[in-house]
């Protein structure tokens, strides 16, 4: 096993990307049905995408038409997550910075502000930020086991520029300069994944999001993954319960640096045909008991994806030509984002910047 770990085919850690002997040596069944689930959403998000854009097209130009001042409606989001006491080199422009936790190693008051300086830099008119499990100082349980003992945590701790709100359990709707206003929630909480010192953790058996997300909001922000999504399978299954529930327009998260990128969900039988399937899998080296039923079951779940697959390869064509195809069936779509800018295990920055539209 070693040979093959420092060949590259198997990984070393379950903090770092399964290969695809990984996969196959875990499950063939279930590594068929991530590849195919990945295809599936890959077109079918970027299908939605360009049906998006086609959507803006025509609207500025009716609007060109009718001689009406321009004013877009856009709402350009920036998300990032994980710097990990660094500085993220030319941030895109945008409306709303998100960043999603993990903005220091050790979570010190004066490592936190330095990075709260930087944000306050940047030129977006507003900026969310939540912790993450290494930004210790925010929660008192964490402090308390680094045995750091304060008599006023407001004025000891860092401090946010006006434009810079910060989010923990609650939320904050925004108006833009567009007079489009957005509704975002954030919360910290994340499943247990190391020392006591480090914030916000709950176990892994028992997770603390049932009916805590308002139904209403625009963009929810968290620290975990939802499980099966971005998430190297590390993810939070009550993160992914609340959010089938409330289906927010994009959920902006991090944690896991290898599952850096976009998805679109679509929060159909493909969707839950995959989750179902997937669900037997490792999470920190530890089994996690299949809810996916037996053989028969997982065969059915992995021939409803196959077929998916199929389907969405078939329709390129069709939505090259008319994406807002992908949009008849009346479903809705959620953009997922892990905004991890670690690049893996580096300890470097490397990712690319997030940039959702909405």
């Amino acid at each position: 096993m070693s040979l093959l770990m420092e060949l590259g085919l198997l990984r070393r850690g379950p903090w770092e990307a399964p290969t695809l002997l990984d996969r196959l040596l875990a499950s063939p069944v279930r590594a068929a049905a991530h590849y195919l689930y990945s295809w599936v959403v890959a077109v079918r998000g970027w299908a939605s995408q360009r049906h998006e854009i086609n959507e803006r097209e025509d609207a500025e130009a009716a609007r060109i038409l009718a001689g009406a001042p321009a004013k877009s409606q856009a709402v350009r989001v920036v998300c990032i997550s994980d710097t990990h006491d660094l500085v993220v080199s030319d941030v895109p422009d945008g409306d709303l910075l998100i960043h999603a936790g993990d903005l220091t190693d050790e979570g010190t008051p004066a490592d936190l502000q330095k990075q709260l300086d930087w944000l306050a830099s940047l030129p977006h008119p507003h900026k969310i930020v939540i912790c993450g499990n290494h930004d210790s100082w925010f929660d008192p349980t964490a402090r308390a086991a680094k045995g750091i003992v304060v008599a006023d945590a407001e004025k000891e701790g860092p401090q946010f520029a006006p434009n810079m709100y910060y989010l923990e359990h609650d939320s904050k709707t925004i108006e833009f300069a567009n007079g489009r206003t957005l509704k975002v929630y954030g919360a910290p909480d994340i499943p247990e994944c190391g020392p006591a010192h480090f914030s916000f953790q709950y176990p892994r058996a028992s997770p603390p999001w049932k009916d805590t997300i308002p139904n209403d909001i625009d963009i929810l922000v968290t620290h975990a993954p939802p499980r099966h999504h971005l998430d190297l399978g590390l993810g939070c299954a009550g993160i992914l319960a609340e959010i089938w529930r409330v289906r927010p327009s994009l959920h902006v998260f991090g944690h896991v640096h290898w599952g850096a990128g976009r998805q679109d969900v679509f929060w159909d039988d493909i969707q839950l045909a995959y989750e179902h399937l997937v669900e037997a899998g490792d999470v920190d080296g530890e089994s996690i008991p299949s809810q996916a039923g037996g053989i028969l079951s997982q065969l059915l779940s992995l021939i409803r994806i196959t077929a998916a697959a199929a389907i969405a390869t078939i329709m390129i064509p069709v939505w090259l030509v008319a994406p807002g195809a992908l949009a008849e069936d009346g479903g809705s779509c959620t953009i997922l984002v892990n905004a991890g800018q670690m690049h893996g295990n580096t300890g470097r920055l490397g990712n690319s910047i997030q940039v959702v539209t909405l």
